[in-house]
């Protein structure tokens, strides 16, 4: 067997797809795609594509620093990877904390630039937990993946941007129910998306 590139995405996608993914209904949606363009959330739903293989070694940067701070995080009280539910409007809305305790939360991101504030899919994915478990404090642990600088940073709860995560999970599973596609969300994560070549906005 020769060793090349294409061996190498095998093997990190061998190791990616090997997780156990939860699979939703129509009636169940999770805050990370209500934090995402709809449409892709849509399309990733109906037709399932792979993800592109830049894209699950990027992922799996983050998947080792889950592994590395979770027993840890486990002696000091706090839970891993804790699933909760709340519905909306009849809509079962799912969050999943990587590190969750009583009285806080933490969500662990690998990133190339280390920011100053919360980034805003960061700062919703994290607001709409902290709704969703009932807690009071949540923290983003940004991993600054060149120098391995880590900083934390907290967040308090707002009720308006929760709002926002309530009714995009209800649109989307209309969505979902009705077969219709809901409008594209340009962004800089664009170039980054499986769907992009059927995407309305991009597609020529």
């Amino acid at each position: 067997m020769s060793v090349n590139d294409k061996l190498i995405y095998e093997c990190f996608a061998e190791v990616h797809y090997s997780r156990v993914f939860r699979e939703y209904t129509d009636m169940q949606v999770s805050v990370y795609e209500t934090c995402e363009c709809l449409l892709k959330a849509f399309y990733q739903r109906k037709l399932r594509y792979a993800l592109m293989d830049n894209k699950i070694v990027i992922l799996s940067f983050g998947d080792l620093v889950h592994q590395a701070l979770r027993k840890p995080l486990e002696k000091r009280g706090f839970t891993s990877e804790k699933e909760g539910v709340m519905t909306v409007n009849g809509v079962e809305l799912f969050a999943h904390g990587d590190a969750v305790r009583d009285d806080c939360g933490i969500d662990h991101k690998t990133i190339s630039r280390m920011p100053h504030a919360p980034l805003i899919h960061h700062f919703r994915q994290s607001n709409a937990y902290m709704h969703v478990f009932g807690i009071p404090k949540w923290y983003i642990n940004y991993v600054h993946k060149p120098s391995g600088i880590c900083k934390v940073l907290p967040l308090e709860p707002l009720e308006r941007a929760f709002q926002w995560n309530c009714l995009r999970a209800v649109r989307l599973s209309t969505c979902l129910k009705r077969n219709i596609t809901p409008t594209p969300e340009p962004s800089w994560l664009c170039r980054y998306c499986e769907y992009y070549s059927i995407c309305p906005v991009w597609r020529r």
